[in-house]
């Protein structure tokens, strides 16, 4: 059962699998952007026997599926992300290169917002974000965003 991420300050430490069920890291940090809106979390990826990789993953492509942490990307995707830097902070240009690259707005924008899924609540404005240094303090958008018609029609076999 897949299911949207509940508790983003839970994230950073727990480990991350690609779509084929393999392992791509561990979470390091979240990003959020200046509004405080989790955005991004920063994911520290094995690349051969001695390199390492930071890479960045949009929060809404986040799912939790069997008590896992998944993407739906492969690891080999993920290493052709653009790079950002060591800064705490990503540039607006930065930002878009990622959202571009994951196909994040123009995607989410057509969702249907009546689905419970993260991606349904992606920032509408690109823009800079910063490094979170306690993610506790991040309050986790409601990923549900099923209207009172919505539910009675989900609700009503005969409709």
């Amino acid at each position: 059962m897949t299911a949207a991420i509940e508790d983003v300050s839970s994230l950073p430490g727990r480990k991350l699998t690609d779509q084929a069920d393999n392992p791509i890291g561990k979470v390091k940090e979240i990003y959020a952007t200046d509004d405080g809106f989790p955005m991004w979390v920063v994911v520290d990826v094995s690349i051969g026997i001695a390199g390492r990789r930071t890479v960045f993953v949009p929060l809404a492509r986040l799912k939790e599926e069997g008590g896992e942490l998944r993407v739906p990307y492969s690891k080999g995707r993920l290493l052709e992300a653009p790079e950002v830097g060591d800064d705490d902070r990503i540039s607006p240009e930065r930002d878009r290169e990622l959202r571009d690259f994951y196909a994040i707005d123009a995607g989410d924008q057509e969702m249907r917002d009546d689905n419970d899924s993260y991606a349904a609540v992606v920032a509408d404005e690109a823009g800079g974000a910063e490094r979170v240094d306690d993610p506790s303090g991040l309050e986790t958008p409601d990923a549900d965003k099923r209207s009172e018609e919505t539910m009675k029609r989900l609700n009503d076999s005969g409709s």
